[in-house]
């Protein structure tokens, strides 16, 4: 029987490797941030991490644009788009195609790669968190970007699933669940390097409450006014958070201009 040993979630701008040094004082803080989650990484013993991202037309494209994706190659490489992190990681085959079945199983039509690479969404909370690294990765691509998106319950319902796969799992794996997304950004549209942080500040809130209930209830175009494009990836969050079970334990926000995007960092209380 498998363990969900860890659950955690992050903003994933490639700035946060491109730019580290911008705004000392809020950015040393959020690096610090990564470092203690990071250290709960490696003090969880994980034998592989399930890292919940999306992809900005590097791996996807029309041609062929899933509503989610695992991942199960033996390496995955990382594009290193505009200069975000490249190289390798190790991937985690054998369970991808375990929960791939058990999630199959229980009506989850997922894609599969066996020749998935990588883009900032992965590589840039990759190269943060090098334990989640070390343990080997099974990537779970999610579309947040082209319409239609994959509701937010959906996601939600997602987590759960993934969760009770990994219990399902051969063995004694012990198993994390990163989500990497958001926060509050607007990408390649007019309002590009808005900010707003009373909306972070909401859904983190939910969060910490673990009342995710009324996250669910948000809709899109509500969303993409009030927070951004890019905070269509909340849905990371939110599997990630299904996953867990319990509240979120808020390591770091700050909002982030240099980096145009609010920046949260959080692990979550993993259920019983």
């Amino acid at each position: 029987m498998g363990r969900l040993a860890f659950a955690a979630a992050t903003s994933h701008v490639g700035a946060i490797v491109k730019n580290p040094g911008a705004d000392p004082e809020i950015s040393g803080e959020l690096h610090e941030a990564w470092r203690t989650l990071d250290a709960e990484i490696a003090a969880a013993r994980l034998d592989a991490v399930i890292l919940v991202a999306t992809d900005h037309y590097e791996t996807f494209g029309l041609e062929n644009y899933p509503a989610f994706c695992l991942g199960l190659a033996d390496e995955h490489e990382g594009w290193a788009e505009f200069g975000n992190p490249g190289g390798t990681v190790a991937g985690r085959p054998a369970i991808g195609e375990a929960l791939l079945a058990d999630l199959t199983a229980r009506g989850f039509d997922l894609a599969r790669s066996h020749t998935m690479a990588l883009d900032h969404s992965f590589t840039v909370p990759l190269a943060k968190l090098p334990a989640a690294a070390a343990a080997g990765v099974v990537p779970l691509f999610v579309n947040c970007n082209t319409p239609p998106l994959p509701t937010l319950r959906r996601c939600a319902e997602l987590g759960a699933a993934l969760r009770e796969a990994v219990h399902a799992l051969p063995g004694d794996a012990r198993v994390g669940v990163i989500g990497t997304g958001g926060l509050s950004h607007w990408v390649g549209l007019p309002r590009f390097g808005d900010i707003n942080a009373e909306f972070d500040g909401r859904l983190l809130g939910l969060l910490e409450r673990g009342d995710a209930g009324e996250i669910l209830a948000w809709d899109d175009a509500t969303i993409l006014d009030e927070a951004g494009n890019g905070a269509l990836e909340i849905r990371t969050w939110l599997i990630a958070a299904s996953a867990a079970g319990g509240p979120a334990r808020v390591l770091a926000y700050r909002p982030m201009p240099a980096w145009t995007v609010g920046i949260g960092i959080a692990a979550f209380e993993v259920a019983a």
